[in-house]
């Protein structure tokens, strides 16, 4: 039912711009028909003039055609437009004229104070009346008033209809391009732009044998004669809605570059920093969503660089067929056989001695290439393209965290060549997302595990580590010191966790490129034991930025909705305090509110930054510190990543085990606790006081 009803007012406007344009247009197809003429006869004088060729051809463009005429007020003439304008700008600084148009302003004025004297006194006894009427108290809790349900009633079958069916009719047209492509051509033509268009063409062919620069007035005369059609019918107030979602649309364009740019500034941050690093700060300092952030960016670049790999080794064997030998590796992939990089090796060495080529003609391309620097045979080369390929095309994440991690990467695959769509800034966002995987620490210990026998030992080759609170999962060295190396238990000082972290770049190298990175976060270095810590650059964050804004020429718009939230929100709770019903004015004045301060909202989220200003240092503590900035983009951080209290649940459990609340907890009778009172405490300092609790 609905496409029937888009398609009859599709039709109805189409029938309606053809009608305008036989009536009311008329004139602009007779002048496009001049226009050809003038084409013809341009085209034609060109060639025989370029070409030598005899003619008798004389070039209409430079003449006004009768059909102009009556249109145009220009004088015919240069000498004719030079005397017009002498007596123009004599009449404007004329004193006469001048006091003319200071008495015509004097008279506008004049009525609009007539008019302000009659609307404002109506305007402040409509305040007064308004005001006297919401003063009035009552309790009647979700109870809509007359005016209300009338003002609902009328926009059931009026508003909210016409703006579904406009919208939806908006879809109807984007969805079918060539029909609007239709409707910009029919009115091209009936505005007499493409005459424009085509004289344009006329007067170059011309031009470019003559030279004739006399008759440039002689166009500029035509071309204000074929404007006046659309200065006169052209909807001038339509450009707002034209014009502004163009200007719209151009700094939001500028907003993402500068975010894009900001983007590229980090990475080239997280490049700069070793494998291992550790992110300190305060609490609030940001410190889980910086290494979240980074490991999102990690995870893009490492793609990146297997991406990068591929192509460099793709060209080292040109004639290769790469897509038979990546079709080969998925079904590997499927199968079960190739799982890891290790496997992916087992995988190259079994075709390597059975001298599978997949039809390669190694005879006239050859197996080995030469970089100038060493030889590398065949096979080596697709050991090395297929490591890159494995880890390019795994559709899971690359980031393996002691905390969920939400990513949104998604990769295209139409039975060839795989693309991924990584960016953090699209024009729409994309809905398919995964999560990081579980950390299970013992794939980090090359000594004692946590769970003997556990089948994931020793699985984790490369990929991106996140460790929130590292300090409370490793301890320092004060922490360790009742922990033995000896003991049966893994621990800290027997599981070789650190040995990990000196050789873990060992199982990740591709193409002499290590894809492992590990991000650590805690309030102290030290919370960490030194051992570990001396393998990785320290991130100190000093301070976190207040939310700027990278869409420019959006102050005004800022200014506005916060004007008007402030002032409506003051209102707004007075009058919940004061009344318990629903009136029309609230009910109008808080969805123009939320209308602005979801705009505002909307474009913070989407093009919001802040910038955490940090220190950088090594593991050892004695070294030069480098101050350097680190750029948090809301449309990629905050988007639903992972979440700040990421160990809520433990507190939740224990909180649910019990019957007690805030609410339940006694209170001080006075303003000096009782001895009671401070029993009641609990506290270490107050048992030792009263020698309770064997506290001395």
């Amino acid at each position: 039912m609905r496409r029937a009803l888009n398609i009859i007012f599709t039709v109805a406007l189409t029938i309606a711009f053809i009608l305008l344009g036989a009536f009311v247009f008329r004139s602009s197809f007779i002048r496009l028909g001049y226009a050809f003429k003038d084409f013809g006869l341009s085209v034609a004088y060109y060639f025989c003039i370029m070409f030598g060729i005899s003619h008798n051809i004389t070039p209409t463009v430079n003449t006004i055609p009768e059909v102009q005429t009556p249109q145009v007020s220009l004088p015919n003439d240069f000498e004719g437009f030079k005397d017009n304008s002498v007596q123009y700008f004599s009449l404007l600084f004329n004193g006469n004229n001048f006091n003319g148009w200071l008495a015509h302003i004097s008279g506008v004025m004049a009525e609009i104070a007539k008019i302000l004297v009659i609307v404002l006194p109506c305007i402040l006894a409509l305040i007064l009346i308004i005001k006297a009427i919401y003063k009035r108290e009552n309790n009647k809790h979700g109870i809509d008033t007359v005016p209300l349900r009338v003002f609902k009633f009328i926009s059931r079958f009026t508003y909210q209809p016409i703006k579904r069916f406009v919208w939806e009719y908006v879809a109807f047209i984007r969805s079918y391009g060539w029909i609007w492509v239709c409707w910009v051509i029919m009115w091209v033509l009936n505005f007499n732009l493409a005459t424009i268009i085509v004289e344009f063409l006329a007067y170059y062919f011309y031009f470019a044998v003559e030279f004739d620069y006399s008759t440039v007035y002689t166009q500029i005369v035509k071309l204000f004669a074929d404007l006046k059609i659309p200065f006169v019918y052209f909807p001038w107030w339509s450009l707002v809605l034209i014009i502004y979602p163009l200007f719209d649309r151009f700094r939001k364009r500028i907003a993402i570059m500068r975010l894009r740019h900001y983007e590229a500034r980090n990475c080239g941050f997280i490049n700069e920093l070793p494998i291992v690093s550790l992110t300190c700060g305060s609490m609030g300092k940001k410190k889980t969503t910086a290494i979240t952030d980074m490991a999102l960016s990690q995870e893009v670049m490492f793609r990146r660089k297997a991406f990068d790999i591929l192509q460099k080794n793709d060209m080292k064997f040109p004639h290769f067929p790469w897509i038979l030998f990546e079709k080969a590796m998925q079904a590997e992939i499927e199968n079960g056989r190739v799982y890891n990089l290790a496997t992916v090796k087992v995988w190259i060495a079994e075709l390597e001695e059975r001298g599978e080529l997949f039809d390669y003609d190694s005879e006239r391309y050859g197996l080995v290439f030469d970089d100038g620097l060493k030889e590398d045979g065949l096979y080596k080369v697709l050991s090395t393209y297929a490591q890159a390929y494995f880890i390019y095309i795994i559709e899971s994440s690359l980031i393996v965290s002691n905390y969920s991690i939400r990513e949104d990467n998604l990769l295209l695959d139409s039975g060839n060549f795989p693309l991924w769509l990584m960016d953090f800034f699209p024009t729409n966002f994309r809905r398919d997302s995964c999560h990081a995987h579980i950390l299970d620490f013992d794939v980090l210990r090359l000594g004692k595990k946590v769970l003997d026998e556990n089948p994931n030992a020793g699985s984790f080759e490369f990929g991106v580590i996140g460790i929130t609170e590292i300090g409370k999962e490793r301890g320092n060295n004060l922490e360790l010191q009742e922990k033995k190396k000896s003991s049966d238990e893994a621990n800290q000082k027997n599981d070789k966790f650190n040995s990990w972290l000196k050789m873990c770049r060992h199982s990740a190298t591709v193409d002499n490129f290590p894809f492992i990175k590990v991000f650590a976060d805690e309030q102290r270095p030290e919370s960490w034991g030194a051992d570990a810590r001396d393998l990785c650059d320290i991130v100190n964050i000093t301070a976190s930025g207040e939310m700027k804004l990278a869409m420019p020429f959006y102050t005004i718009g800022d200014m506005i909705s916060e004007w008007a939230f402030n002032k409506f929100i003051g209102l707004y709770y007075d009058f919940r305090f004061r009344r318990g019903d629903n009136t029309l004015l609230i009910h109008i004045l808080k969805c123009l509110t939320f209308w602005l301060w979801k705009r505002n909202i909307k474009i913070y989220n989407r093009y919001g930054y802040s910038v955490l200003k940090i220190e950088k240092e090594r593991g050892t503590m004695d070294g030069k510190i480098y101050k350097k900035k680190y750029y948090l983009m809301s449309a990629k951080i905050y988007r639903k990543r992972f979440a700040t209290d990421c160990f809520a649940d433990y507190f939740n459990d224990m909180a649910l085990r019990t019957n007690v609340g805030l609410n339940d907890y006694r209170e001080y009778l006075t303003e000096r606790a009782s001895v009671d009172e401070l029993q009641a405490q609990n506290s270490y300092f107050v048992n030792a006081l009263y020698g309770i609790g064997g506290n001395d």
